[in-house]
């Protein structure tokens, strides 16, 4: 028998603020999932970034031409932010659409997403997701990391397997949500609505639904204990890296005869 928490009684706290978010456990913050995961390098985004900056220049020249040398400057510097806010609105949107859908509710969708939304509402029928739980913060209790996962299901074209599912609406699906899933499988407790607090379901698989203009890709995902035990090395330097802003590595010069060792 599963046993709920009543709300002023649940351990984890979300807190949304701005354009993020953050978690409490028993009143104290802690790490969130994608925030550890950022401390690894990815060089095709160093690149990306380069290109979108380097385009912003090419493709509103004339624009550029009006401006001052630093108006200038700075906007071609924020040519790459400006392009993942507008993605992230976008996959948020198309998101928050195929959650209202996921959870069995009629949608107006906008023209710009009508394609990949009618292809999450074919998906969901193709491979007969029975929604158990969409958009759950959830928190590791031993390890003090939290997290939102997307969608746990149980899929019927899978045998009725009840999988953890993440929904990715960018060009491409990266190892690093391997880390983030197996994150997720591994936590111990979920609140599958405001105020209730149950232990994380176990699942049979994990996977990500890529929505692209059109379609649905299913990927399967290795989330295992292996990957997991990865994540945690990456938590745990990711907070190590955090720490140095409070307690730096590197001292303030010294001179001969004031060191002491």
């Amino acid at each position: 028998m599963t046993t709920k928490a009543k709300a002023s009684e649940t351990r984890l706290k979300r807190r949304n603020y701005g354009r993020g978010h953050g978690y409490l456990l028993d009143g104290t913050k802690i790490e969130g999932v994608t925030g550890a995961i950022d401390v690894l390098d990815k060089p095709a985004l160093r690149n990306w970034y380069a290109e979108q900056a380097a385009k912003r220049a090419v493709d509103e020249w004339d624009r550029l031409t009006d401006m001052s040398v630093s108006d200038r400057l700075e906007y071609i510097k924020w040519g790459p932010r400006d392009k993942v806010r507008a993605a992230a609105l976008r996959g948020t949107q198309i998101h928050d659409l195929g959650q209202q859908l996921a959870d069995g509710g009629e949608v107006d969708v906008p023209d710009e997403h009508r394609g990949p939304v009618e292809a999450y509402a074919r998906w969901l029928d193709k491979w007969d997701v029975e929604t158990i739980a969409t958009e759950t913060p959830l928190v590791s209790v031993t390890h003090k990391y939290g997290g939102t996962a997307d969608l746990w299901g149980r899929v019927g074209a899978l045998d009725g397997a009840v999988c953890l599912l993440d929904v990715k609406t960018g060009k491409g699906v990266y190892n690093e949500t391997a880390l983030q899933l197996a994150a997720y499988r591994y936590a111990e407790l979920m609140q599958p609505e405001p105020g209730v607090e149950i232990a994380v379901p176990a699942v049979d698989a994990v996977y990500v639904a890529h929505v692209l203009p059109d379609d649905v890709r299913m990927l399967p995902v290795i989330a295992d204990e292996s990957t997991f035990r990865t994540f945690l090395y990456v938590l745990h330097v990711s907070r190590q890296r955090k720490s140095w802003d409070d307690w730096p590595l590197i001292g303030a010069a010294v001179q001969p005869g004031e060191v002491e060792l």
